[in-house]
């Protein structure tokens, strides 16, 4: 079939083989850029898949402090400025590309800078001029280049001279990204429906901008401010790159903040609470914190899934407002409260359908003793009064190994005290002992007076031996027993 039979006899054909060569060759340019340097300007239509982030394994040779920060960029101006020493390496150089970056010439800049970049690799030079290397494609609104830019200065140079400048570049960069989100507030947020979890997702009140959705695996071919492929996770990739290589500074606790509340909105609780965790232990002075509590709690209870399943998170939650009522005295202590009322409903109707479970497999005896644990953690649940009804249909035959006595009728629960707990060594939980009688010592039997031993007398002696008599003095007196 000749080229004119397809233009003109099967035009059909023609547009899907023209089609069908276009989609191969946007596959294969991806495909081959993941082989390739991140510096490079193909680096920006890497599929998601393409290699590991250059984040993912930090280190921290090389890092350094602020104040050790600015001590050195004021040396390196003062040693780049200065005419009374030789000139730094490659300035000459830098300051021709800086002139045509300040003219807004920025491609050209680039151009130069990436020529100083290689030449100089061994001199303190590179780190300026990679620097502005970013900063040029940061200019032209190529940002998906410049971040893999900022993200090669921040692995070459941990503590770079120009890292508070690339942190607000990478957080600009996030924002545009993810269409400029705002955070959410503590008090925002709806209670989660713990009597049918997964029923409702609580709304999130919306701030009025109208955003665009977008597909991950979906490519971009014409807005070059944006990555060709999963735009969104490049920007928490951004993000994270913040508070992983400055996480002393200012915006460090924000980037959590915003990613924590990304999670949140996407309805992926368990990164959300693994962000706000992070956030409530790195930075406990961060303005953030109180919404990281309350929020905190908020993305538990949503992934609670009922009560079939496991309760950890439900006990996590209610330490978590527990710690958010002492913390802050000046929240809404009332709106706490409730919460924690139906968290412990909660745990209560989960006791419950385990009793409830270990009836269906015939276990009056199992069931007996989760029924004596519920009345003893939610003795004022109504699931409760079930579980005293239960003790007492289940009969003495049924209930004789349990440590206390719980079967009252529903009626007597408000009229009738608790019975006292019996004590159980080794078995925490399960109550006091009553008070042992204090012991009377018997009295000790009246001391008898023993009779003085028989004395020896000496014959001729009534008072006693004054010396020792001398040989012309008649003979001593003999001893008589």
């Amino acid at each position: 079939m000749s080229t004119y039979d397809l233009q003109n006899k099967y035009p059909s054909v023609a547009r899907s083989i023209c089609l069908c060569l276009t989609l191969a060759l946007c596959g294969l340019l991806p495909g081959c850029a993941m082989f390739g340097e991140r510096t490079s300007n193909f680096a920006a239509l890497k599929p998601p898949w393409s290699k590991k982030s250059v984040t993912d394994d930090p280190s921290i040779e090389d890092v350094r402090g602020p104040m050790q920060r600015v001590m050195q960029t004021a040396l390196w101006n003062k040693k780049k400025d200065s005419t009374f020493f030789e000139p730094a390496v490659g300035a000459a150089e830098y300051k021709q590309a800086n002139e045509k970056f300040k003219a807004k010439e920025y491609k050209a800049a680039e151009k130069e800078f990436k020529a100083i970049v290689k030449k100089y690799k061994n001199d303190p030079i590179k780190e300026d001029a990679q620097f502005m290397v970013a900063e040029c494609q940061y200019e032209q609104k190529y940002y998906s280049w410049a971040q893999d830019s900022y993200d090669k200065l921040l692995i070459d140079f941990p503590s770079t001279r120009h890292l508070d400048q690339t942190t607000k570049r990478l957080f600009s960069i996030a924002r545009y990204w993810l269409q400029e989100p705002s955070i959410v507030k503590g008090n925002d947020i709806q209670q989660v429906n713990l009597e049918d979890p997964g029923s409702e997702t609580p709304e999130i009140p919306s701030d009025g901008k109208q955003r665009k959705s977008r597909w991950a695996l979906l490519p971009n071919f014409f807005d070059r401010s944006r990555p060709v492929f999963d735009t969104e996770n490049r920007a928490l990739e951004a993000l994270k790159s913040i508070w992983l290589h400055d996480p002393t500074g200012p915006l460090a606790d924000d980037s959590l903040m915003l990613t924590a509340s990304y999670y949140l909105k996407k309805g992926r609780y368990m990164d959300a609470d693994r962000t706000f965790s992070l956030l409530r232990e790195e930075y406990p002075k961060s303005p953030h914190l109180e919404d990281a509590f309350k929020l905190g709690t908020h993305v538990k209870l949503m992934s609670y899934q009922g009560p079939q399943y496991d309760a950890t998170v439900l006990t996590d939650a209610g330490d978590l407002k527990a710690t958010t009522m002492r913390l802050f005295p000046k929240a809404e202590q009332a709106r706490l409260k409730e919460e924690l009322k139906k968290i412990e409903h909660a745990k209560a109707k989960r006791d419950w359908e385990t009793v409830q479970y270990w009836m269906r497999r015939s276990k009056p005896k199992s069931a007996a003793i989760y029924c004596n644990l519920l009345i003893e953690n939610h003795p004022t649940s109504p699931f409760a009064n079930q579980a005293r009804e239960l003790l007492s249909e289940l009969g003495e035959e049924n209930t004789n190994h349990l440590w206390a006595n719980y079967a009252t009728p529903k009626k007597m629960v408000q009229q009738q005290p608790e019975p006292k707990r019996s004590f159980m060594p080794g078995l925490p939980g399960f109550g006091k002992a009553d008070p042992a009688p204090a012991k009377t010592r018997p009295t000790p039997p009246a001391k008898q007076e023993l009779e003085p031993p028989a004395r020896l007398k000496l014959d001729g002696f009534g008072d006693p031996i004054r010396k020792i008599p001398l040989e012309e003095e008649s003979e001593p007196a003999r001893i008589k027993l």
